[in-house]
């Protein structure tokens, strides 16, 4: 007997067998607009063939449990080319004790996840971080991940909990370096900060350049503009461009931002950007790409260069496609060496959201 687990919204209640058409219906009874959570009625159908859910699975620890996972932020792929399709992913500050997971996407078959890797401190102390992005460094020489900082600098006067960061890290999660904004930007934080990281390699300086996607405005920034910032590791200097984002268009309102950034080469990038919206009121979840050729960022104090943007795809369809409810937090995006395009959401750890993860190819968009 195989045992498969199947996503449905939240609150389950009523459950009803058809065996004579083999059908399995489930009624979720929660309705809450604002948690992007909608009562709906799922249908099963029992039939041969391989399941399209679960998406990710994973192997067991030396203990004999599984690896557990959950708020899957981003996702990013190795740069080796292979016929297992590895990628890494990390969770956010959901939970405790940060790490990245190896995982493996064999044809057919759910995503694996093969390993973990604990991140540490230089003192070895374990660390807890809210990590929005991970990439891959150029020839494989371990990762960088961004961590989003906590609270506002203007929500009534109140310190804010922590800044965000920029961190280098070995293959074996020890990190080696902590890099923070400067304090002139530091001062106009809002809790909308880091989602998404990307690097390119300079070959004529060998010189490895890192670039952070903003989620949303900051303070003083333009309506409709959210910054993407370049951090030149030999210069430690920070740099920006302005990212024009749409208007929101749910008829639930809300707002659009970005939740990922990733580099198709050393001038060219993607990004996601998104509503905070889910199921029906969903109407902005898009891959957008653009490119740095020829333009410079600015320093905080000069006036940042407004990138074009171009649309790459519409992933609505791609989050519509079995049939199920469409999911808010698209959170992670990245391309393999053979030009495959993943998507990956974000399950919230269950917090006000079903549990339900997609991990979706999309195809060679680019």
């Amino acid at each position: 007997m195989v045992t498969q687990v199947l996503p449905t919204t939240v609150g389950p209640e009523g459950l009803l067998a058809i065996p004579q058409r083999n059908l399995f219906v489930v009624a979720s009874e929660v309705d809450d607009r604002g948690d992007k959570n909608r009562s709906s009625i799922t249908i099963y159908q029992l039939k041969r063939g391989l399941p399209t859910y679960p998406k990710i699975i994973s192997a067991n620890r030396s203990n004999g449990t599984p690896i557990p996972w959950g708020a899957l932020s981003t996702l990013a792929a190795d740069t080796k080319p292979s016929f297992f399709k590895r990628m890494y992913i990390a969770y956010d500050s959901a939970y405790k004790q940060s790490r990245i997971f190896e995982m493996l996407q064999v044809p057919n078959l759910p995503a694996f996840i093969t390993k973990e890797i604990v991140l540490r401190d230089m003192q070895r102390n374990t660390v807890d971080l809210d990590i929005e992005g991970l990439t891959v460094r150029p020839y494989n020489r371990g990762f960088w991940v961004v961590s989003e900082g906590r609270g506002s600098i203007d929500d009534d006067n109140r310190p804010v909990e922590s800044f965000n960061q920029l961190l280098k890290v070995r293959k074996n999660g020890k990190i080696l370096e902590t890099i923070h904004l400067p304090d002139s930007v530091n001062l106009l934080q809002r809790r909308f900060g880091f989602e998404g990281v990307a690097s390119t390699w300079d070959t004529y300086t060998k010189t490895e350049l890192v670039y952070v996607a903003f989620q949303r405005e900051w303070v003083n920034d333009p309506a409709g503009h959210v910054r993407i910032g370049r951090y030149h590791t030999a210069t430690k200097e920070w740099k920006f461009f302005y990212y024009p984002i749409d208007e929101p268009t749910s008829p639930n309102g809300g707002w659009v931002g970005l939740s990922e950034i990733v580099a198709l080469n050393d001038n060219t990038f993607a990004v996601i950007e998104r509503d905070n919206q889910g199921g029906p009121d969903a109407t902005i979840k898009k891959i957008y790409t653009f490119s740095i050729d020829g333009i410079e960022p600015q320093p905080q104090g000069q006036a940042f260069p407004v990138l074009s943007k171009t649309l790459a795809r519409d992933i609505i369809p791609d989050l519509k496609k079995d049939n199920g409810f469409v999911l808010e937090n698209v959170e992670g995006l990245t391309v393999l060496p053979n030009g495959d395009a993943y998507i990956l959401t974000d399950n919230d750890g269950v917090d006000d959201a079903s549990g339900e993860t997609q991990l979706i190819n999309i195809g060679n968009i680019f």
